[in-house]
């Protein structure tokens, strides 16, 4: 999910200058001249030194997997953080902030995008924004950073096709190619990716007499869609795979091909380290509020939009504001309570909640 600004605020956006003491915020005029809009100015503070330990390339394969640090999530534990005299008004700004559930280590000082705890998704998309707009600047934030309790390497790293949902089948399809091809895509220099074991075995999917009609369906979406698929009868299945029981089975379908199961550890590690090759910024830390920006025109609405990220630093336990005009929040199980700080589900503007939490 990306938690936009709108493009008035887009086309208004500023370059906040870190050589001077003065940290005040300079904005352009809003497009429609008989709109008022209000503004908020930061006191002068001096540059506080940075406190992230950024990722050496070189050695990020040698990261253990074992969290020694307890995670500590809970909302007393944030609240108690947000009441501390903690928060740096120094902003650090990015293009793109994406948020995942592990502890805050990449950083650059002006982003486009920030993402919100990322494990796989957030490696990935960070690498695939990197190929189409190689100048972004991209910034992810980790909670988990050895992905302890990530849903990434606590998965079974299965691929498979058989979706009823369009979009599910396309990026499947798509994901084999991928891997298919991943030496070209995650190489870095002339080194090979790490090796992601993929093994192929096809998912077989069975039902009664009552889903015939529905697994005909999905199966002519899905090859439609490049899946390799077989349709098989109760006989067919008994004659392939004469171990299985079929009483009371009526259809299956078999993947053929591009469908199986890799090592999800190994496929994180490569996105990881071809994007830190391509220059996104990873900080270990945690994702703790956001700094939410209220402008009045002149016809009285109000407009509220998100400002900054505030995170709490694993390094130094401070709080520190993060600037961006996209941040991405690919929290996986966490990522209704990260769409809640940001007002998703408790604000009017937007009443409907994120229906995903932890189990």
């Amino acid at each position: 999910m990306s938690l936009r600004l709108t493009r008035r605020l887009i086309n208004q956006l500023f370059i906040r200058r870190f050589a001077s003491n003065d940290s005040s915020v300079t904005t352009t005029s809003p497009p429609d001249a008989n709109k008022e809009l209000t503004t908020k100015k930061s006191s002068e503070v001096s540059t506080p030194k940075r406190a992230f330990t950024l990722i050496n390339p070189k050695t990020a394969h040698q990261i253990k997997r074992i969290d020694e640090t307890p995670i500590k999530n809970e909302m007393d534990y944030i609240r108690h953080r947000l009441t501390e005299n903690r928060v740096k008004n120094i902003p650090i700004e990015t293009d793109v902030l994406i948020i995942g559930v592990s502890v805050l280590q990449f950083l650059p000082l002006l982003n486009y995008v920030f993402r919100i705890q990322g494990a796989i998704k957030g490696s990935a998309i960070a690498y695939f924004l990197k190929q189409r707009t190689p100048d972004t600047k991209i910034t992810v934030i980790e909670r988990d950073w050895n992905y302890t309790t990530s849903s990434t390497v606590l998965s079974a790293g299965g691929l498979r096709q058989q979706f009823a949902l369009e979009e599910n089948i396309q990026m499947s399809v798509y994901g084999a190619e991928f891997l298919k091809h991943i030496r070209e895509h995650l190489s870095i220099l002339d080194n090979d990716p790490v090796p992601v074991s993929f093994h192929h075995n096809g998912y077989l999917l069975c039902g009664s007499e009552k889903s015939v009609k529905l697994f005909e369906e999905n199966y002519k979406t899905q090859t439609s869609l490049g899946a390799k698929l077989k349709l098989m009868s109760a006989n067919m299945l008994k004659e392939q795979f004469p171990w299985l029981n079929t009483d009371g089975i009526a259809i299956g379908c078999y993947g053929i091909q591009n469908e199986g199961w890799l090592d999800p550890w190994a496929l994180l590690t490569a996105f990881r380290q071809k994007a830190l090759s391509l220059g996104v910024v990873y900080l270990n830390a945690e994702l703790v509020g956001f700094d939410k920006a209220q402008r009045i025109w002149g016809d009285g609405t109000i407009e509220r939009q998100l400002d900054k990220a505030l995170i709490l630093s694993a390094d130094d336990n401070r709080i520190y504001p993060i600037d961006a005009a996209f941040f991405v929040n690919t929290a996986g199980p966490w990522a209704g309570e990260v769409a809640k700080m940001a007002g998703i589900g408790v604000a009017d503007e937007y009443p409907v909640a994120l229906p995903v939490e932890p189990r």
